[in-house]
C-alpha cells in the first residue's frame, strides 16, 4: 500500500527557482488547518502500523519460527517479507490475465510473463537445485519490476514433499534484499488416490496444488507418506525375491532405472517396481536361453530406451525378447496385493492419500488449493462435471482454484477438451504454472 505524502495530498507546490514558480506565502494557520494536518499524520502513521502488522503477520511469524530452528539461529519475520499469505495471494492472482502465465521464450523476452505457480525442484522429480530456481527468479523479478513496475509472484510445488518450499525459505530469510522484486508463496502438488470408471485400473491418481500452509508443520505427514512408499518398496521386493528367488531384483537398480528420487518417492511407485521385476524377470530368461549375462543385457536392452518405454509391454511390441516370453503372475499378484484397490466399495491404500486425507490435513488453517492441470483428472470419469463438482464440496471451501493455464499439457491432449474442461470450472479462480522439470527456468 503507497502512502500518499501530506504535500501531494494537499495538491500544494513547493517553491524552487529552476521552476521559476513563486514561493508560497506564509499564511496564518487556523485551527481548522491544524486539524486537518494532524488528520492525515495520524491517517499515514495508521497505514505505516498496518503494513508492519502485515509484514510481521502470525503467518510470516510461524514461518520465522521454523526458518530459525530449521538454521540454528534467530530470523526475524520481516526478512521473509516477500511471501505471500493466502489472503494476499488470492488477492494478487484476481489481477492476472491468460497472458500472464504463458511460459515461452517470446513472453518472457517481452515481460508478459509475471506468475507460476506450478513448478518443480531436485527435492522431487524436477532437475534444478532450489538455489539455482531461486537465483534465475530474483534476476528476472528485477527486469520484470525494472520494465513493468510488477513482481513475478511465484510457488515451488514439489510432488508430496514440503522440502524444497523449506529450503527457499532459509534462502529468502538470509538475502531479503535479493529478493525484493518477487513475491512467493509455499506450494505443494498432492496426490491422491480415488475410484477410477474409465480406467482398466480399480483405482487412479489424480493431484491438488496447496498454497499458503506452514510447511514445518506439513512436513511431518509428508515425511510419514514418504516412510510408507519405501515401506511398501521393501515388501514388494522381498516377496518378488522369495516368488522368483532365481532373477537378480536390485532396489538400486530399479531406482536408476526410472529416474526415482530416493527421497522423494512419487505416487504410484508400486507400478516401478512391477514393471522393474517383469522387464527383469523376462530379460533373465532370454539371457538364460542364450548364454548370456543377465545383468549385461538388461542394461543393453533397458537403458537405451526412453524411461517411459522401460517396461515388459513395450519390449513385446517392439520384438525384443522371444515370443513366448511374458507376464509373471506372481509379480502381479503382489502388485496388486499393495496398490490401491477396492474392499466391498471401500478405498484401501498403503501408500497413497485419499481425497479425504488431504482435506483433512487442512483443518483449520488458511489454506486455499487449486485442481492441478484438470483435464488429467476430468479425463478418468464418465461424468467429470459431477466429479469435479463432488471434489469441490467434498474440499469443504478449500478447492478455490484451478490451473486452467496450465503449460505443460503434451501434444496430444487436445486444447479444446481442455477449454471445455475449464468451462466446466468456470466459477474458480483461475491460476496457471509450467510444471517446470527442467535444469533451467528462465528459457
Amino acid at each position: 500500500m503507497k502512502v500518499i505524502p501530506v504535500q501531494n495530498s494537499m495538491k500544494q507546490q513547493v517553491y524552487s527557482p529552476k521552476l521559476g514558480n513563486k514561493p508560497v506565502s506564509k499564511a496564518v494557520k487556523f485551527p481548522t488547518d491544524i486539524a486537518v494536518g494532524a488528520l492525515i499524520g495520524s491517517l499515514m502513521i495508521y497505514k505505516t502500523s498496518r503494513l508492519n502488522v502485515k509484514d510481521c503477520s502470525h503467518y510470516l511469524k510461524s514461518l520465522a519460527s521454523g526458518v530459525s530452528e530449521m538454521l540454528g539461529e534467530k530470523i526475524n519475520p520481516k526478512s521473509l517479507s516477500c511471501v505471500m499469505d493466502k489472503a494476499e495471494f488470492v488477492s494478487e492472482i484476481l489481477k492476472l490475465k491468460k497472458q500472464n502465465y504463458i511460459y515461452t521464450p517470446e513472453n518472457i523476452k517481452n515481460f508478459g510473463f509475471m506468475a507460476d505457480f506450478h513448478m518443480h525442484t531436485t527435492h522431487s522429480d524436477g532437475n534444478i537445485s532450489v538455489g539455482k530456481l531461486l537465483d534465475e527468479i530474483s534476476e528476472y523479478g528485477n527486469k520484470l519490476f525494472a520494465r513493468t513496475g510488477k513482481k513475478f509472484m511465484f510457488s515451488i510445488t514439489d510432488h508430496d514433499s514440503v522440502a524444497g518450499v523449506k529450503e527457499a525459505l532459509g534462502i529468502i530469510a538470509k538475502s531479503p534484499e535479493k529478493f525484493r522484486n518477487v513475491r512467493f508463496i509455499p506450494g505443494v502438488e498432492l496426490s491422491f488416490s480415488h475410484k477410477a470408471p474409465k480406467s482398466s485400473n480399480p483405482c487412479e491418481i489424480s493431484e491438488v496444488l496447496a498454497f499458503g500452509f506452514d510447511p514445518f508443520k506439513l512436513s511431518k505427514h509428508m515425511d510419514a507418506l514418504q516412510l510408507k512408499r519405501v515401506q511398501t518398496i521393501d515388501n514388494m521386493f522381498s516377496e518378488i525375491k522369495k516368488a522368483l528367488p532365481l532373477t537378480n531384483f536390485d532396489k538400486k537398480e530399479m531406482l536408476r532405472t526410472y529416474n526415482m528420487n530416493e527421497n522423494c518417492l512419487m505416487m504410484n511407485s508400486h507400478w516401478a517396481v512391477n514393471n522393474y521385476a517383469q522387464a527383469k524377470h523376462a530379460i533373465t530368461i532370454q539371457a538364460s536361453r542364450h548364454g548370456q549375462d543377465s545383468s549385461k543385457l538388461f542394461e543393453e536392452i533397458i537403458m537405451p530406451l526412453n524411461v517411459k518405454d522401460r517396461t515388459l509391454w513395450h519390449l513385446k511390441e517392439k520384438h525384443v525378447l522371444d515370443n513366448d516370453i511374458g507376464e509373471a503372475i506372481q509379480i502381479n499378484n503382489i502388485r496388486r496385493k499393495y496398490q490401491p484397490h477396492m474392499v466391498n466399495n471401500t478405498l484401501i491404500l498403503n501408500n497413497e492419500n485419499s481425497f479425504e486425507n488431504l482435506i483433512d490435513l487442512f483443518k483449520g488453517e488458511n489454506v486455499t488449493m487449486a485442481f492441478a492441470h484438470p483435464y488429467f483428472t476430468a479425463e478418468k470419469f464418465n461424468f467429470p462435471v459431477k466429479v469435479m463438482n463432488s471434489f469441490i464440496h467434498k474440499s469443504k471451501g478449500l478447492i478455490e482454484l484451478s490451473e486452467a493455464y496450465h503449460q505443460a499439457y503434451p501434444g496430444n491432449v487436445s486444447m479444446s477438451k481442455v477449454e471445455e474442461i475449464n468451462e466446466y470450472l468456470k466459477q474458480l479462480i483461475k491460476i496457471g504454472g509450467s510444471d517446470n522439470h527442467k535444469a533451467k527456468y528462465i528459457i
